[in-house]
């Protein structure tokens, strides 16, 4: 994606406890991080998820839970409640 420094790209990524890599994408870098979670976590089996404030979504929130799992996850204070 393109910014004010150039094109940009993100990389989202799941992790196992230690930090190893289970999986990964790449988005342009103006892309949102939510939508990019349910490709992540789909198919793994995890007791935590632990993600940062961007993930901040009820769709995700849900998603984790109906696996079993605890989302750990900040609430992004920029949220509309």
């Amino acid at each position: 994606g393109r910014s004010r420094g150039g094109l940009s790209t993100k990389i989202h990524m799941a992790v196992r406890g230690l930090g190893c890599p289970v999986r990964f994408t790449l988005t342009a870098g103006q892309k949102g991080d939510a939508p990019q979670a349910a490709t992540l976590i789909e198919g793994l089996s995890a007791e935590v998820v632990m993600a940062d404030a961007a993930y901040d979504a009820d769709h995700l929130r849900q998603a984790i839970a109906a696996k079993g799992a605890l989302a750990v996850i900040p609430n992004n204070p920029s949220r509309a409640l």
